[in-house]
C-alpha cells in the first residue's frame, strides 16, 4: 500500500481530531479576519520621511546651499536608509528619505531627528518632519487667495484660524503650509531722543 494511501486511512480512522483541527483552523481564520486592517488604497510603498525646511523670502540657490545640502549631509549615513531626494524652492526645502521595506517608523523617525539636530542651519531656521502617515494620506492641497489683502494678512489667516480649523477635523494627521509673508512688529528706536529721555541700552 502506498503511503498516500496508509495516510488517508489514518485520516478516516481519526475523524474526530480532523474535525477539531479544522475548526480550530476556521476560527483562527475569523480570527485574522476582523482583526486585519483595510485600506481602501493600501500603501505598498517603503517608509519616506520628509524633512520639511522653511526659510521665508530667500532664492532657490540660497536654499539649496544652505538648507538642502546641510541637512543631507547630516542624513547621510541614516540607519536603515535606502536614498536621499530633495527638492529645492523659493524660501523651502524637501530633503525625503526612503527606508527599508519593515523599518520601524516610530525608530526611524526618531533617528531623523537625532541626526538633524548636528545639521548646520542658519539661525532661526527650524526643520520639522512630515506627517506619521501614509504617502497616500494627502488629499488636499489649497491656496489662500484675496485681491484686497496682502500676503502678510493670508499667512496670519492660515497660521492662526484655518489651520487649527483644519487640525481639528477628525482623520487630519497634520498640515504642511508654506509661502507668504510672515507678520513683523519691529521697533526702531530713536538714538537722539532716548538720549533726551535718559534711556540707556
Amino acid at each position: 500500500m502506498s503511503r498516500s494511501a496508509e495516510f488517508i486511512r489514518s485520516v478516516l480512522h481519526k475523524r474526530m481530531i480532523i474535525i477539531v483541527l479544522c475548526l480550530g483552523l476556521v476560527a483562527l481564520g475569523a480570527y485574522s479576519f476582523h482583526r486585519l486592517p483595510i485600506e481602501a488604497y493600501p500603501n505598498i510603498a517603503p517608509l519616506n520621511i520628509q524633512v520639511i525646511t522653511q526659510w521665508t523670502g530667500r532664492s532657490t540657490l540660497e536654499i539649496e546651499r544652505q538648507l538642502t545640502i546641510p541637512i543631507e549631509t547630516a542624513l547621510a549615513g541614516l540607519p536603515d536608509s535606502q536614498s536621499l531626494r530633495s527638492v529645492s524652492l523659493f524660501g523651502l526645502s524637501v530633503v525625503t528619505v526612503q527606508f527599508k521595506e519593515g523599518t520601524d517608523s516610530f525608530k526611524a523617525r526618531h533617528n531623523v531627528q537625532l541626526y538633524l539636530s548636528g545639521a548646520n542651519l542658519p539661525s532661526g531656521v527650524q526643520p520639522s518632519l512630515s506627517p506619521d502617515a501614509d504617502a497616500l494620506g494627502e488629499i488636499l492641497r489649497y491656496r489662500l487667495q484675496g485681491n484686497n489683502y496682502d500676503l502678510s494678512t493670508l499667512k496670519s489667516w492660515q497660521d492662526w484660524d484655518i489651520y487649527k480649523n483644519i487640525k481639528s477635523v477628525p482623520g487630519v494627521a497634520d498640515i504642511n503650509a508654506f509661502g507668504g509673508m510672515v507678520k513683523q512688529y519691529q521697533v526702531m528706536p530713536n538714538p537722539s531722543k532716548m538720549q533726551f529721555y535718559g534711556v540707556r541700552t
